[in-house]
């Protein structure tokens, strides 16, 4: 949803670089990037460097969805100079992330974060209504109330891109 909220806002070219997997699967089926790197979720480090060497300059904007230090720390090198890094995923209160000034100031890289719109509402549903955004197959799992821990254990082994719960 979020990369197509980003074609929809101005961005020209959009990369996803993923786990391979339904998530992956699903952004290709609602055709919502440009360009997509798989990567492996055991070794993601020669993807990585396909992306560096695909993207000398780096990008834009960078956005962070994850919920990874690993990969927020990382995620400052993929930023052009004057680039911007979005930090978007949810994190642990506990967690730090450590980047050197220099990478900062000498790059120029604006580092910001974005957690919920709540004022954005109208202009969702008007997304949602007029078809600019596709959401199907989002949810690939449904559950009566009863089966609630199978709803969270789809979400946790990753069977589930979003789960819901239905009511009788």
């Amino acid at each position: 949803m979020l990369a197509q909220l980003l074609r929809q806002n101005g961005c020209s070219q959009v990369t996803i670089a993923a786990p391979k997997g339904l998530k992956m699967d699903l952004a290709k089926s609602l055709d919502a990037a440009d360009t997509y790197i798989e990567l492996s979720r055991t070794d993601p480090g020669p993807q990585f460097e396909k992306l560096k060497k695909d993207n000398p300059y780096g990008f834009d904007i960078v956005i962070e969805a994850t919920g990874s230090v690993k990969i927020l720390e990382d995620a400052i090198n993929y930023c052009r100079r004057g680039g911007t890094l979005v930090v978007y995923g949810v994190y642990a209160h506990s967690a730090r992330v450590s980047w050197p000034p220099s990478k900062i100031f000498g790059d120029e890289i604006r580092i910001i974060g974005s957690f919920s719109e709540m004022y954005m509402f109208p202009q969702t549903i008007d997304y949602l209504d007029s078809g600019k955004i596709k959401t199907k197959g989002i949810v690939n799992k449904v559950f009566p109330l009863e089966k609630f821990g199978e709803a969270l254990e789809s979400i946790k082994n990753k069977s589930a891109i979003k789960a819901a719960i239905v009511f009788d």
